[in-house]
């Protein structure tokens, strides 16, 4: 079983992967610049991820506003390059409204609601998966080893059948439209922790969910 602060290091990746790809307002830039984004990741990442971050670092630091960069990438009428999921994923109009409707759904499961924004977006599906895992966490630290099965296969799931399907295409696109940028060299980062924790996340021990069901059977034969 996993230890308690590995679910605490994998939810602050994300959270801070999540922040990283809001509005960048002032107060947001002088929090994450200087060195602070790779230093806030530094300590969590597994090896191999610390040098995308020191990229993204790089960039974020570098010349250029990233107001101005934003602005251009990903708002306005006629958008280049969408931050929401059905703008990659969904290839007919019933395909949208299906996927808009399933990602909610995650959310409503662990007492989430979104309200004053797409529920796809990028930095609101990696705040998602920050919770998913803080969730979890708190249930190891609680001994409730069928919540913590729970919560890990949510993550499995949301990173396969959401984040994992249109962040690669999402990369893609940046390197033709913002390449060495900030956020082409950010959304590479979170693509490859993506992919890394998926495959962490395949690779649980079936002994794990094993025990969780006997929990739960042993649970209901008390009752």
């Amino acid at each position: 079983m996993e230890p308690l602060n590995g679910a605490l290091r994998r939810s602050r990746v994300y959270a801070v992967l999540s922040r990283g790809f809001l509005y960048p307002e002032p107060s947001l830039l002088r929090e994450l610049r200087g060195g602070a984004l790779a230093r806030a990741l530094r300590a969590y990442l597994p090896r191999g991820g610390y040098a995308l971050a020191k990229q993204a670092q790089a960039a974020l630091d570098g010349p250029g506003e990233r107001e101005s960069e934003y602005n251009a990438l990903f708002a306005g009428q006629a958008v280049p390059c969408p931050l929401y999921e059905t703008e990659y994923t969904g290839a007919h109009v019933w395909m949208q409204t299906q996927q808009m409707a399933d990602v909610p759904g995650f959310y409503r499961a662990f007492g989430v609601d979104v309200e004053g924004e797409r529920p796809d977006g990028l930095a609101t599906e990696l705040e998602f998966m920050s919770l998913l895992c803080l969730k979890e966490a708190v249930a190891r630290a609680d001994g409730d080893r069928e919540a913590a099965a729970i919560c890990r296969d949510a993550q499995a799931r949301f990173l396969r059948e959401h984040l994992g399907r249109w962040l690669p295409k999402l990369v893609t696109r940046l390197e033709r439209l913002d390449p060495g940028g900030f956020y082409h060299a950010l959304s590479r980062l979170a693509d490859w922790y993506v992919r890394h924790d998926a495959e962490r996340l395949s690779d649980v021990p079936a002994a794990e969910q094993q025990a969780a069901a006997a929990g739960g059977a042993a649970s209901e034969e008390e009752g």
